[in-house]
């Protein structure tokens, strides 16, 4: 018996450790299959981290999904996305081999009322021009997507269709028989709002399971905060500035010279300030052409970190919308996002009455050093939009899995 997950590259692997303990309890075998070697070089074939079996694609000698899957032999497969081409490949392959699959979402779904927002800056940025998504990895998915088809009419509906507007098959996916899964496990209500209500998903396909990473995250503990500024954080002072990267130039054309223009000028208040900015960045976020510019302007970034302990010993956080700022909400810390300059225009992911969206620079430095927040508004909104927090997402996941195996 065994779980294959699969995922784009290996970054996104705690979604899957999370639940990996719970199979194996049960006596499953788990292996999480990825195709880092697309997108990245010097991608090991085969590793292995925290109990967990990674095998890249190049580990095969093939191209075809659909070969890789039949040598596995899973019992089910599990996969983050649930709207690329890749994706709808499986969905294929796993219909064909009669072999059960699952999405798990890996965050929080953007809201219904930012929708048309996005899909205007990706029309903006020059992001519906289908030949720039040509690359290495969009080739292998198409390959695959078009070998499962299997038919030229079809083959050429869907060309007709990515051309007209990709998005359906990458951020904003219409449900169509290529997108049926077992089931959809989302963390929240508002998700399931999403997936049923715009997308389009059958109600009873779409599950509410919670946030995982809220099991540990209200389980841990908040550490001393000297010790944790030093020990984790390595820093001198203890007054930092939490800033949570959201990856923006998948989807906004923020490139890194765009950027760090926006890093500068954030960060000359933070200074003023007497505070250090620490940003935690996006798993896709590329840094190599701005650590000169860390270094100058004296700016940390991590790629992993205690998420619980690093909000609450902030003075506040700093995001556009990303969705680990729930984690700020449930420790009621003051949330700022920036608004003007390169930031005007941008969704706001959130209500305004839980974060304090700065249109302005002048406000951003003359209210520096005001972090009061709104507590009734904020335990409202969690309630509605996140649900219970109960600390058994994983295992509402694992159970809904096995009871359909």
């Amino acid at each position: 018996m065994k779980i294959l997950y699969f995922d784009n590259w290996d970054k996104g692997y705690r979604n899957f450790l999370r639940i990996d303990s719970l199979f194996k309890e049960k006596g499953y075998e788990t292996l999480l299959l990825h195709t880092s070697s697309l997108l990245e070089s010097n991608i090991e074939t085969e590793r292995e981290f925290e109990g967990l079996h990674f095998r890249d694609i190049s580990y095969y000698p093939t191209l075809r999904l659909k070969k890789i899957i039949k040598q596995e032999k899973p019992s089910a497969i599990i996969m983050l996305n649930l709207s690329f081409m890749i994706d709808r490949a499986i969905v294929k392959i796993c219909k064909e081999l009669k072999i059960k699959l699952f999405h798990l979402s890996h965050g929080m779904l953007i809201p219904v009322d930012s929708i048309d927002i996005v899909k205007n800056a990706i029309k903006e940025s020059g992001g519906n021009n289908l030949l720039s998504k040509f690359n290495k990895k969009n080739r292998y998915s198409l390959y695959n997507y078009l070998i499962e088809l299997k038919s030229i009419p079809k083959t050429i509906h869907f060309f007709l269709n990515a051309i007209r507007n990709h998005t359906q098959y990458t951020q904003f996916p219409r449900y169509t028989p290529e997108l049926e899964a077992n089931k959809s496990f989302v963390f929240y209500p508002s998700d399931y709002d999403v997936m049923v209500n715009e997308f389009g998903f059958p109600k009873e396909k779409v599950e509410v399971v919670g946030n995982p990473e809220l099991d540990a995250f209200s389980n841990s503990n908040i550490k001393d905060k000297k010790y944790f500024c030093k020990n984790e954080l390595k820093i001198a002072s203890e007054n930092y500035i939490a800033y949570f990267d959201d990856g923006l130039s998948d989807v906004h054309g923020w490139d890194s010279e765009k950027w760090m223009f926006f890093l500068q000028d954030l960060n000359d208040i933070i200074s003023k300030n007497g505070c250090q900015l620490i940003i935690k960045l996006h798993p896709r976020r590329d840094i190599s052409n701005c650590i000169s510019f860390f270094k100058k302007n004296d700016i940390k970034y991590i790629s992993d970190v205690d998420f619980k302990n690093f909000i609450y010993h902030s003075k506040f956080v700093v995001s556009h919308f990303s969705s680990v700022l729930v984690y700020a909400l449930l420790l009621n810390k003051k949330i700022k996002s920036p608004r003007w300059g390169v930031s005007e225009g941008l969704e706001e992911k959130y209500p305004k009455e839980i974060v304090e969206y700065i249109y302005q620079k002048e406000n951003y430095e003359s209210t520096f050093l005001n972090v009061a927040v709104n507590e009734s508004s904020i335990k409202e909104y969690l309630l509605k939009s996140i649900g219970k927090v109960d600390g058994k997402s994983s295992e509402r996941i694992v159970n809904g899995v096995l009871k359909s195996l």
